[in-house]
């Protein structure tokens, strides 16, 4: 069994910490969330609601029952315990069905702010996001940026990527000063509470940050990965049912958004080529240990992706600044043999692909480089094979 506690606030310096005692099997942790104190007052104490999304993968990993302290959103209880939980044991076959137990069940709206936020990291998505929404108006206008430590800078936490977070919040923050939009930081222990894969768990982890300040914010749009129709329930990539989790995890006091879904990776790429402040702040890397003076480390798959995007689009050369080019075209071509390998498999190299033949951009050299690709993926699974037989012998 899981008990989750009533939430208690205390002060730290510049920052509002709101925390629940969670009980797992007898034993204790504190998971806890870190806000500037400003937003204090837009903080949810009244309900469980960010505790319960943020541990409710460790529940369904282990397959201990939830009981709930303090109330929840009534909503919340319902699409949890009658939807999400039972599309999440399909999507990971090792998830264990659970239930939630609690004995008050809030109905009231908690919002008073009435304002529109959206996460920001500097990458496409969330870049795509900021842009598509520059024109809505009222409760839909985006006001606040937020940015989140809940696993994207390191799985399991910690303070090497604490430390990688409070490096890219300084260029948030500078982004969002140009913009005139105060950036939230939002810091917490969930991660090393969970021990779980952060792909497969990313928006229960990001959604319980935000379900926190559900008095701030009437919506939130979510960066989602994918387009509509590519919407699958897997193991894999949370994101990659995010039109599934943003219905369930709305609350009376706050709507979720798949935000971008309308748009594939390179018309979301070619969408934000058209502001200039993302030539200077576009950040898609993985690889968090790079220090050059990019920003980009300008090999990892992310990178060369985007710029072989941009390539094709006509615009790298406004990315300069955040991209090697010559380590881009030191790498392009072997790039363009694993898209070409591995299309069938992967949505965005299948949308790169498109984009290759459209351009007229696959060469001779492409399918040697996608040939050679295939071979040492063959060469290595069959080395697999052989160490797992061996095991066994």
């Amino acid at each position: 069994m899981i008990v989750i506690n009533s939430p208690e606030i205390t002060a730290q310096d510049e920052f509002t910490v709101i925390s629940s005692l969670i009980e797992i099997d007898g034993k204790e942790e504190r998971l806890w969330y870190k806000f500037p104190q400003k937003f204090q007052q837009f903080l949810v104490t009244e309900n469980l609601d960010a505790f319960l999304v943020g541990i409710l993968v460790l529940g369904l990993k282990t397959g201990n029952n939830i009981k709930l302290e303090s109330p929840v959103s009534a909503r919340l209880y319902y699409t949890l315990n009658h939807y999400l939980i039972p599309a999440l044991c399909l999507a990971n076959p090792k998830f264990q069905k659970i239930n939630i137990f609690a004995e008050v069940l809030n109905e009231s709206d908690l919002n008073f702010g009435k304002l529109a936020g959206t996460g920001l990291s500097c990458g496409v998505d969330s870049f795509a996001t900021y842009y598509d929404h520059l024109t809505e108006k009222g409760s839909y206008r985006i006001q606040f940026f937020t940015f989140l430590n809940a696993g994207s800078h390191g799985d399991l936490g910690g303070e090497n990527p604490r430390m990688v977070y409070q490096k890219k919040l300084l260029q948030i923050k500078k982004f969002g000063k140009e913009e005139n939009l105060e950036v939230i930081s939002i810091d917490t222990n969930l991660s090393e509470i969970l021990n779980i894969n952060f792909q497969s768990t990313h928006t229960l982890r990001n959604f319980s940050c935000i379900l926190n300040l559900q008095k701030l914010f009437k919506n939130y749009y979510y960066a989602s990965p994918n387009r509509f129709d590519e919407f699958s329930l897997n193991s894999i990539d949370s994101g990659d049912y995010d039109l599934l989790n943003v219905s369930m995890l709305s609350t009376e006091s706050i709507n979720f958004f798949s935000s971008a879904a309308n748009l594939t990776r390179t018309e979301r790429t070619n969408l934000i080529t058209n502001y200039s402040q993302t030539y200077k702040y576009l950040d898609v890397c993985t690889n968090s240990s790079i220090q050059n003076n990019w920003g980009n480390c300008s090999e990892c798959e992310k990178c060369l992706r985007t710029e072989l995007t941009l390539e094709l689009l006509g615009k790298l050369h406004l990315y300069d600044k955040v991209f090697n080019i010559k380590k881009y075209y030191k790498n392009k071509n072997r790039f363009i043999g694993k898209v070409l390998a591995t299309k069938e498999e992967n949505v965005f190299n299948k949308d790169l692909w498109n984009l290759l033949k459209e351009k007229n951009q696959i060469h001779f050299i492409h399918y040697i480089e996608c040939i050679s690709f295939k071979f040492k993926s063959h060469k290595k699974e069959f080395k697999k094979f052989i160490k797992k037989k061996s095991k066994r012998c």
